[in-house]
């Protein structure tokens, strides 16, 4: 190559200066002068103008925004049985006590400050996100009060619904003295811990949230979900399932399946604990239609069971002895069969498999040939076995135009009526008898 070109990187910092020439030929005298230098990068092809651009990928193949965004939150029973708060020393029973009581700082706060329930359900999920990333106890340990704190400042703002930081810091630290009428004066030291506590931990929680504060609320899908079933008028169901959601956001529900499927577990426990029952619509029950799984139904009962069991909030208002399980048996009695199709009955092996067209059993013979298709082995089968050719009287008789035997009629406990008609017709027989021999003489 008998010349070459120096490119100058571009974007470079200014205390970068690019080497001279003098410095090029002087570092060129080596033991390969005429080393090959590659050539520069070449540039991205470009798409000349007659020639459409390709077409973009359909939205339906990528999962949404919002799917990918949970999916990243979503752990396993083990993995939140080894998070860094057991990790550190605590027992799994104490983390979820402490989970519990910070999560209920943050609904005492909300209430003093009025805020939506939506947005301390935000506010609780971003609580225990933190404390997948972080531990409640140890060197770097977080006290659970001071992100509960910090969890419910960054919702108001996340779910715009806004409170002054002044306000917001007297309403945790009435809850945290355990006094609502206390007051506060902006100039205390006390004031001043929890706003200084709150601004400082608010960029470490976005930061491990990995600003990721846009959610999709359970509530949203309850309603949408009671209006699919018809059920939205339904003030009973609703309100205990409004507060099968209130009492999971105390667990890490939110850290096991999607908003949607704990509304649906929400619907489910509330129908059940009022003994009501919700139709099928083609067959198929209501928690199919509402997108749900029996499995994580189940699951989703059980661990709001077990915060009833523990109650480390100390409540009596708990329905804890009238509270439904999540076995299948109890789903299916939520169920009301109804408005069944020919499929749905074919699926579950009704009587659509065994019966003829016009309500009669069908033959050997037929039923070989449904299901033989195209291969005449089956009906060869079916064709030398000898308990295919025997026939009935009833059969006998409708070939040979004899009338059937009269078999013995057979004693009917629960109605009697063969007797009765026996009875009546034996009578009969003896009043014409006995007319025709008045007529003889």
């Amino acid at each position: 190559m008998s010349s070459t070109a120096v490119h100058a990187p571009h974007h470079l910092p200014t205390s970068y200066h690019p080497p001279t020439s003098a410095a090029i030929s002087s570092t060129s005298n080596s033991s390969h002068p005429n080393r090959a230098i590659p050539p520069a990068a070449p540039s991205p092809p470009t798409h000349p103008s007659p020639s459409p651009s390709p077409a973009p990928l359909p939205s339906s193949s990528a999962p949404s925004r919002h799917t990918m965004a949970n999916a990243q939150w979503l752990f396993s029973g083990s993995e939140i049985a080894n998070s860094p708060s057991v990790a550190a020393g605590l027992t799994p029973a104490e983390e979820r006590a402490r989970r519990a009581k910070g999560v209920n700082f943050i609904v005492q706060a909300g209430m003093l400050l009025k805020v939506p329930q939506v947005t301390l359900g935000s506010a609780a999920v971003f609580f225990q996100r933190f404390y997948m990333r972080v531990g409640m106890v140890g060197e770097r340990g977080v006290h659970h009060y001071n992100i509960a704190a910090t969890s419910l400042f960054l919702a108001t703002k996340a779910e715009e619904n806004c409170r002054k930081t002044k306000e917001i810091v007297i309403a945790v630290a009435k809850v945290a003295q355990k006094n609502a009428n206390l007051v506060i004066d902006e100039q205390s030291k006390e004031f001043w811990r929890w706003k200084d506590s709150i601004l400082l931990y608010e960029e470490t929680m976005l930061e491990l949230l990995t600003f990721d504060v846009v959610l999709e609320s359970p509530y949203s899908h309850l309603q949408s979900i009671l209006q699919q079933l018809g059920l939205e008028h339904d003030k009973a169901l609703r309100n205990i399932a409004w507060a099968f959601l209130n009492d999971s956001q105390m667990t890490t529900l939110c850290l096991r399946m999607g908003p949607r499927d704990v509304a649906v577990a929400a619907v489910y426990f509330a129908a059940r604990y009022n003994g009501e029952k919700i139709p099928d619509e083609g067959g198929r029950p209501w928690w199919v239609r509402a997108g749900g799984d029996e499995e994580r139904i189940g699951e989703a009962v059980a661990v709001v069971q077990e915060f009833y069991a523990e109650n480390p909030l100390g409540r009596t208002d708990l329905p804890l002895e009238g509270s439904p399980g999540g076995s299948p048996g109890e789903l299916e009695a939520t169920r009301e069969r109804g408005g069944e199709t020919p499929e749905s009955v074919k699926e579950r092996g009704g009587e659509g498999e065994e019966r003829g067209g016009e309500g009669r059993s069908r033959s050997p013979v037929e039923r070989a040939e449904a299901g033989a298709g195209d291969d005449d082995a089956v009906l060869k089968r079916v064709a030398n076995d000898p308990a295919t050719h025997e026939r009935s009287d009833e059969a006998i008789a409708s070939i040979e135009g004899v009338p059937p035997k009269r078999k013995e009629s057979i004693v009917d406990i629960d109605t009697g009526e063969r007797d009765s008609k026996r009875i009546k017709s034996g009578d009969k027989d003896e009043r014409e008898e006995s007319e025709e021999g008045e007529v003889e003489e």
